[in-house]
């Protein structure tokens, strides 16, 4: 071998490598990007849940048969909670957040939704949300259990089409 053939196997070499530290980085600061995600939307719900009453909460997790009434403080809470729901929704839809990270975060919204208190909620605040048709059909779906059955017997996500890695 002469000594340019072993300067161009060191130069592809040098490349090479290059080019996976790269892709190593790329995908660890994904990962990293995912986690803030998640650490950032966790910090979200659990200032919301400091603001809200056990009764309530209780009642948002379909856990008591009691609704509390309607009011300015509660119909803000909920607002809060739709809002946070929507903002995962679309960063979902764009493919920030992925099939992984939304599987969970999607079980326990259609867990709270099918609550009585989220429904009769979003029953009043949906037309503050008519701009986003997708996240009231989505909500809609969870509400009716339509969106879940989906998602689980196709291992599809239903709203961005993205396969997901484990579909039970």
């Amino acid at each position: 071998m002469s000594s340019e053939s072993v300067l161009q196997v060191a130069q592809l070499s040098t490349i090479l490598i290059g080019w996976v530290g790269l892709a190593v980085s790329l995908r660890s600061h994904r990962r990293q990007m995912h986690a803030q995600m998640f650490i950032e939307f966790s910090s979200r719900i659990h200032d919301l849940l400091q603001e809200l009453s056990v009764e309530t909460w209780a009642a948002i997790a379909g856990e008591v048969e009691s609704v509390p009434p309607r009011s300015a403080e509660l119909t803000k809470s909920c607002m809060q909670c739709f809002r946070i729901i929507a903002d995962l929704h679309h960063l979902h839809q764009a493919g920030y957040i992925s099939p992984d990270l939304w599987k969970p975060w999607r079980s326990s919204v259609h867990r709270m939704m099918q609550g009585p208190l989220l429904r009769r909620e979003w029953i009043a605040l949906e037309p503050r949300f008519d701009h986003q048709p997708e996240l009231c059909r989505f909500i809609r779906g969870l509400i009716s259990g339509e969106g879940e059955r989906k998602a689980r017997s196709s291992g599809i996500c239903p709203h961005c089409r993205q396969v997901a890695l484990d579909p039970s």
